[in-house]
């Protein structure tokens, strides 16, 4: 079965009409994606938590929404977690949550480089996929990160069926970018139909 602001999100063009579509959605989104059987988050995070010593490893939680995926890394056992994300609405809704050290609002415009670079960890669960974040994030997040960092993030199988977002790993792989330490495809949102599945990855930065 399909949801209306879900799909609302697949269809949004464009920065400002994605933003606009999250801040909509906030105050019915963690209700709406744990009934589709939103999983992805939990499985990014045990993923990162396998090649990172989580403790008081600080880890950025890029695109961080309502803090599902927050919630998901102190599970893991992460205890110093950051977050930013482009809805205000969807952050406020995780502040209340009191998980997060530092929570901001990020800008389409804003440089990555001083933001991501203090980190060794960083997850970005359901962010660099259709329904978010175009493709371009991805190089853009490789770039700021230090050498040796690890990026723990999914792309959902609508992404993996648009080859602009299929080969990005490949692509920074065969550019020499990352090394890949974990690739697996397994359940994303179980009960939304044709959306029912993510592959989830962890790359190391080389530099």
């Amino acid at each position: 079965m399909g949801n209306s602001k879900l799909d609302k999100v697949y269809t949004a063009s464009g920065d400002a009409e994605m933003r606009q579509a999250y801040d909509n959605w906030a105050a019915e989104y963690d209700r709406d994606v744990v009934s589709q059987g939103y999983i992805t988050p939990t499985r990014v995070a045990e993923a990162l938590a396998s090649f990172v010593s989580p403790g008081g490893q600080p880890v950025m939680d890029y695109g961080c929404g309502t803090g599902l995926s927050g919630i998901a890394l102190k599970q893991a056992g992460f205890e110093q977690i950051d977050g930013v994300d482009l809805s205000e609405k969807m952050l406020d809704v995780a502040r209340e949550r009191d998980i997060y050290r530092n929570l901001h609002v990020v800008e389409p415009e804003e440089s990555l480089s001083d933001g991501l670079g203090k980190y060794e960890a960083i997850a970005a669960a359901g962010v660099i996929s259709k329904g978010a974040a175009p493709p371009s994030l991805y190089t853009e997040m490789l770039h700021a990160m230090q050498p040796k960092a690890k990026l723990a993030f999914s792309l959902n199988d609508l992404s993996l069926a648009d080859p602009e977002y299929a080969d990005i790993v490949k692509d920074s792989k065969d550019a020499g970018l990352v090394d890949v330490l974990f690739e697996e495809h397994g359940p994303h949102l179980a009960e939304y139909g044709h959306n029912s599945g993510s592959t989830v990855y962890v790359v190391e930065r080389l530099g």
